[in-house]
């Protein structure tokens, strides 16, 4: 296994709990929805993907974003959807090891596996799983479309103009969260984007891993037992980029690259024996981990091992394509 780069373990774990704890938000909805009826600023589809990445299959999660032919693509319940109670990408950083969030942090977690170990990941181990998404049901922008709205936290009441949000609304907190974890300073090793257009979620990370690489996603699949039912087939080693869909009013991902990893897809057969194939993440070292990581918590260890994941269904990784197919 390959060391890890110490500035890695920042970057995953915002979509981490997602996978497994969720609660839904009902707040009143602005009746004002910006409609876009672009013109000549014709809908993201599939050709810009294949022009850049003509050997790379187009992942149904991102696919779903796409939604051909229909507009406008702003809509009015970003604020409705799922939300970890516990947002890791906050509780991650610096205010992680403080007792309050911590003890949130175990009462918000469910009987269901989160993080578990390298060795862990073989035929015959049986985890309880929840897949979950962001819970944003968006599309694209045009890009050029999207370029012309505001995107930055200096730029936040003309934000809240152009959606026609209050100030104190719970859009408006959410708005401001999402652009906050977007402009964060970046860790030792650390590169991240926030994409607001399909072609820029496109550019950053063919800049990045080129054009030989595969996209892949977790399937979707309801909370239950699930039995890892044959060897996992790895996928990527060493770097990726991940990326995560935010809340907001039109789809934007939230892109890093890591390093120091190993990516699997894992077939597993759940106890109603329906199959999934699902995404894990693999981070060879840990060492580098602050110790009050949720991660060292939930597996009773210290920081050092290997620790694994899976992905969210809606989440993105991106990794360049292997000679052969190799199995830990």
């Amino acid at each position: 296994m390959s060391p890890a780069i110490s500035g890695a373990p920042f970057l995953i774990f915002f979509l981490t709990l997602s996978l497994h704890i969720s609660f839904y938000t009902a707040v009143r909805l602005p009746t004002k929805v910006p409609s876009f009826l672009p013109g000549d600023n014709s809908p993201p589809t599939e050709k810009y993907w294949f022009s850049r990445l003509p050997n790379t299959p187009l992942p149904k999660a991102l696919r779903d974003t796409l939604q051909p032919g229909y507009y406008p693509s702003v809509i009015r319940d970003f604020a409705n959807g799922e939300k970890s109670s516990v947002d890791a990408r906050e509780k991650y950083g610096k205010h992680y090891g403080e007792d309050s969030h911590k003890k949130t942090a175990k009462s918000a977690l469910p009987d269901s596996t989160i993080f578990y170990l390298y060795n862990d990941l073989h035929p015959g181990k049986k985890m309880k799983l929840l897949f979950t998404n962001s819970g944003t049901k968006v599309s694209f922008l045009p890009r050029r479309v999207a370029e012309s709205i505001p995107f930055s936290s200096d730029k936040f009441p003309e934000i809240l103009k152009y959606f026609s949000l209050q100030v104190n609304s719970e859009e408006a907190e959410i708005i401001s969260d999402e652009i906050g974890y977007c402009e964060s300073p970046n860790m030792e090793g650390e590169e991240k984007y926030c994409a607001t257009s399909l072609e820029s979620l496109i550019d950053f990370n063919v800049a990045r891993l080129g054009q030989n690489v595969q996209v892949l996603s977790t399937e979707p699949g309801k909370k239950q037992e699930y039995t890892v039912s044959a060897k996992a087939e790895m996928r990527g080693e060493h770097k990726a980029a991940v990326c995560h869909k935010i809340r907001y009013p039109y789809a934007v991902h939230y892109c890093h690259v890591i390093e120091g990893t190993e990516v699997y897809v894992v077939p597993l057969i759940a106890a109603d024996g329906a199959e999934v194939k699902a995404v894990t993440v693999c981070h060879l070292n840990t060492s580098a981990w602050s110790p009050d990581h949720m991660a060292f918590e939930v597996l009773k260890i210290k920081p050092g091992p290997a620790v694994c994941h899976f992905l969210a269904t809606d989440t993105l990784i991106w990794v360049p394509k292997m000679d052969q197919d190799m199995t830990p």
